[in-house]
C-alpha cells in the first residue's frame, strides 16, 4: 500500500497566501463577487488565480476550472507576468488532483515566461515547484538537483523564508528514502523556524512529515501529536483537503497500533472530507484503512465492503500496486468468512498481477541495458570509469533479474505442483496460496528496495556532487585555474543523473505512450535551451498523432537517443542560431526529424564518429531508416522514419 508523504509547495512565491483571516467560505463568495463585477480582463483575470489559490483546498475540479479560464482570459492582453502566474496557479490545482503531466507542462509555461521576464525570484519559485512535481512522480534526482539550485539561491540572497520552503522539501525526500535520522533533523529545524515566524498553516504540513517520521521509527505517541496538532490548524484554517488526509494518517497510525474503533472514527470523518475535496485517491485509501480496521475487529463482511469499493476506486485510475494489495488483504477474509473459492481467486489474481509486472521488467531490463552500454562508450576521455559505472549497475540488474527469474520459476513449480494436489481439502490448498504470497511478498521487497536505491541513493549522491563541485568555483586562489575542469566534472555527473533517470524510466515503464514520450522530448529541450540561450528551439507536437499510439520501452528510449544526440551535434558543432523539432505519421510509418540553420557539412568529407554510427544503429533496431542532409552553409536535417509496430 503506497503512503502519502505531504510535499509542501513552494507557492508563496507565486501568490500571496489566502486571506485566512475571514472563513475561506466567505472569501471565495467576495472573489466570485468582485469578478462578476470586475470592468476589464486584467481585474479578471487577477480574481481568477485568486480563486484557484483559494478553491485548491476545497474543490480541486472548481480550481481548474477557474484556471483555465483565467488563462484564456489573460492570453490576449500581452502581459506575461500575469500570464505565468495563471500558469502556475493552475499547475498547482493539476498536482494536488494527481495529474503530474498537466501539472509539469503548466509550471514549464509559467518558467518560460519568467524566463523571459528575468524574474530571478519566481524563476526559483517555479523551479522548485518542478521539483515537487518531479518528487510526487518518484523522480527523486531531479527533484533534488531542482531543490538544490532553488535552496543555494535563496540562502546565497539571504531569503530565509523561502530557503525554509525548499529545506522542508528535501526533508521529504529523505523521509521518502528512509533516512528517518537525517529527516528528523531537518524537519525539526524548519517546525522551529516556522514556530518562530507564527507560519501556522505551513507549520502544519512540516507536522504531518514529522509524524510520518516518527510512525517509521515506532514513537507513535510523538506522532499521534503532531498528527493531532496538525490536525487542529487545518481544522482552523478550513481547509477540507489536509483535514481528510490527516484524519487518515491518524487512522493509519491507530490501525498500527491495533486501536480499531479509533482507527473508523477517524476515518469516517475523513471519508466525508475527502468525498466534498473530490480527492478520488484519497478517498480510496481511507475506504482501505477502514476495511482494516473491520477486519481487525473480525468484522469481515464489513472489511469485504470497504476493501471492494476500494479496489473498484483503483481500478478507475489504474493504480496497479494498490490493486495488487488490495488483492493480497482480501483473500484472508473471504477465507475468515468461508468463502475458499473467492480468497483462491484474489490469491490467484494478485499473483498473475506480479508475473505480469515481473515478467515486464525483465524485457526492460534487457533493452536497458544494451541502451545504456550503448551511450556510455562515447566519451573516451573518461571511459575507465564509465566501466566502473556501468559493471556495478549491470551487477545490480542482474541480481534483480535473477531474483525476478526465480519468482517466476517458483510460481511455475508451485502451480504444478498444485495440479497434482486437486484432491486435498480447500483449508490445505488455501495455506499453500498463503505461503507463496508471503514468499513472493518477500522477494518483491527486495526488488523494490533494490530499484529505490539505484533510483534515489545513486541519483542524490550524483546530485550532491554537482552542488559540491558548483561551489568550490566560488572559492579564490584557486577558481580562476580550475573552474575549467569543475564545469567538465559537473557536466559528466549532470549527464550521469539524466542517463540514471531515463534508465528508471525505461525500467518502470512496459509500454511508453506518445504523451509520456513527448513530456521527456519537451524537458529535454527545455534543458537544452537553458544551457545554451543564445539557441532558439522548437518542437511541433505532432498534432496529427494517433492518440492511442504506444511504443514499447526499448523503441521509446531508442528514439530518444537518437534525438538526443542529433540535438547535442547540432548544439556543438553547427553554430546553429534555430534547431526546429518535428514528429508526423504517415499511415503506418512516423517521421521524426531534427533541423538546423547552421554552417552545415559534406559528409564525404568528414570522419564519422561514434555518435553518427551510434544514431544510424539505433534507427536499425527501429527497423526504420536515418536519412542525413547537409550542405556547408545550408544547415543540416536528420530525418528517422520506422514502422509502427
Amino acid at each position: 500500500m503506497k503512503k502519502i508523504y505531504f510535499v509542501l509547495l513552494f507557492l508563496s512565491l507565486i501568490v500571496n497566501s489566502p486571506a485566512f483571516t475571514q472563513s475561506q467560505r466567505e472569501l471565495l463568495d467576495s472573489l466570485k463577487t468582485a469578478l462578476n463585477q470586475a470592468e476589464n480582463p486584467t481585474d479578471q483575470a487577477t480574481i481568477l488565480s485568486e480563486l484557484v489559490w483559494n478553491y485548491v483546498p476545497i474543490s480541486m475540479d472548481s480550481a481548474i476550472i477557474f484556471g483555465e479560464r483565467g488563462i484564456e482570459t489573460a492570453k490576449p492582453l500581452n502581459d506575461p507576468a500575469l500570464l505565468s502566474q495563471l500558469y502556475s496557479d493552475l499547475g498547482y490545482a493539476w498536482m494536488e488532483k494527481g495529474e503530474l503531466v498537466n501539472a509539469r507542462e503548466n509550471y514549464q509555461n509559467a518558467l518560460k515566461l519568467r524566463v523571459e521576464l528575468g524574474d530571478s525570484a519566481k524563476i526559483y519559485g517555479t523551479i522548485t515547484n518542478l521539483g515537487s512535481v518531479y518528487q510526487r512522480d518518484f523522480q527523486s534526482d531531479s527533484a533534488m538537483v531542482n531543490y538544490l539550485k532553488a535552496l543555494a539561491f535563496f540562502e546565497r540572497t539571504g531569503n530565509e523564508r523561502y530557503a525554509d520552503f525548499v529545506k522542508n522539501n528535501i526533508g521529504v525526500i529523505y523521509l521518502e528514502m528512509r533516512n528517518y535520522p537525517k529527516a528528523l533533523e531537518i524537519l525539526k529545524q524548519v517546525a522551529e523556524y516556522r514556530k518562530s515566524q507564527e507560519d501556522d498553516y505551513n507549520l502544519a504540513m512540516t507536522y504531518t512529515n514529522l509524524g510520518n517520521v516518527y510512525k517509521n521509527l515506532n514513537q507513535f505517541n510523538d506522532a499521534e501529536k503532531t498528527y493531532l496538532e496538525a490536525l487542529e490548524i487545518f481544522k482552523d484554517f478550513e481547509d477540507i483537503y489536509y483535514t481528510a488526509t490527516t484524519f487518515n494518517n491518524l487512522a493509519t497510525l491507530y490501525n498500527t497500533q491495533k486501536k480499531s474503533n479509533l482507527a473508523i472514527d477517524f476515518a469516517e470523518k475523513g471519508l466525508e472530507l475527502a468525498d466534498q475535496a473530490g480527492a478520488t485517491y484519497d478517498y480510496a485509501l481511507i475506504e482501505s484503512n477502514l476495511a482494516q480496521s473491520y477486519n481487525d475487529l473480525k468484522d469481515y463482511p464489513k472489511s469485504r465492503e470497504y476493501y471492494l469499493r476500494a479496489l473498484r476506486n483503483f481500478e478507475s485510475q489504474n493504480a496497479e500496486d494498490d490493486i495488487a494489495s488490495m488483492y493480497l488483504l482480501m483473500s484472508p477474509v473471504y477465507a475468515a468468512l468461508g468463502m475458499p473459492d473467492s480468497a483462491a481467486f484474489y490469491t490467484s489474481e494478485y499473483v498473475t498481477l506480479n508475473k505480469k509486472i515481473a515478467e515486464q521488467e525483465i524485457q526492460q531490463l534487457t533493452s536497458d541495458l544494451e541502451t545504456r552500454y550503448q551511450t556510455e562508450k562515447k566519451d573516451a576521455a573518461l571511459a575507465q570509469q564509465e566501466l566502473e559505472i556501468r559493471n556495478r549497475t549491470i551487477q545490480l540488474f542482474g541480481s534483480l533479474a535473477l531474483a525476478i527469474i526465480l519468482a517466476i520459476v517458483g510460481y511455475l513449480l508451485y502451480s504444478q505442483q498444485k495440479l497434482k494436489n486437486q484432491q486435498l481439502k480447500q483449508e490445505g490448498e488455501l495455506r499453500a496460496a498463503l505461503a507463496q504470497i508471503e514468499t513472493q511478498n518477500k522477494l518483491q521487497e527486495q526488488r523494490l528496495l533494490i530499484s529505490r536505491d539505484l533510483h534515489d541513493n545513486i541519483g542524490a549522491q550524483l546530485t550532491f556532487i554537482i552542488s559540491a563541485i558548483e561551489n568550490l568555483k566560488y572559492f579564490d586562489p584557486i577558481k580562476d585555474q580550475l573552474t575549467q575542469r569543475y564545469d567538465t566534472i559537473a557536466n559528466f555527473t549532470k549527464q550521469t543523473i539524466t542517463e540514471l533517470r531515463d534508465t528508471i524510466w525505461a525500467m518502470n515503464a512496459g509500454q511508453v505512450s506518445w504523451e509520456q514520450l513527448s513530456g521527456r522530448i519537451s524537458d529535454y529541450l527545455q534543458r537544452a535551451r537553458l544551457s545554451d540561450e543564445k539557441v532558439s528551439f522548437e518542437f511541433l507536437g505532432g498534432e496529427n498523432l494517433d492518440s492511442n499510439l504506444r511504443f514499447d520501452s526499448a523503441s521509446g528510449i531508442q528514439i530518444y537517443r537518437i534525438l538526443q544526440e542529433a540535438i547535442q551535434n547540432a548544439i556543438k558543432y553547427s553554430e546553429a542560431s534555430a534547431i526546429q523539432v518535428s514528429i508526423s505519421q504517415e499511415k503506418d510509418t512516423l517521421k521524426l526529424q531534427i533541423k538546423d540553420n547552421g554552417k552545415g557539412f559534406e559528409e564525404s568529407k568528414i570522419t564519422p564518429g561514434n555518435g553518427l554510427f551510434n544514431m544510424r544503429k539505433r534507427a536499425e533496431e527501429l527497423k526504420g531508416d536515418l536519412n542525413i542532409q547537409s550542405k556547408t552553409g545550408e544547415g543540416t536535417s536528420i530525418t528517422l522514419t520506422w514502422p509502427i509496430s
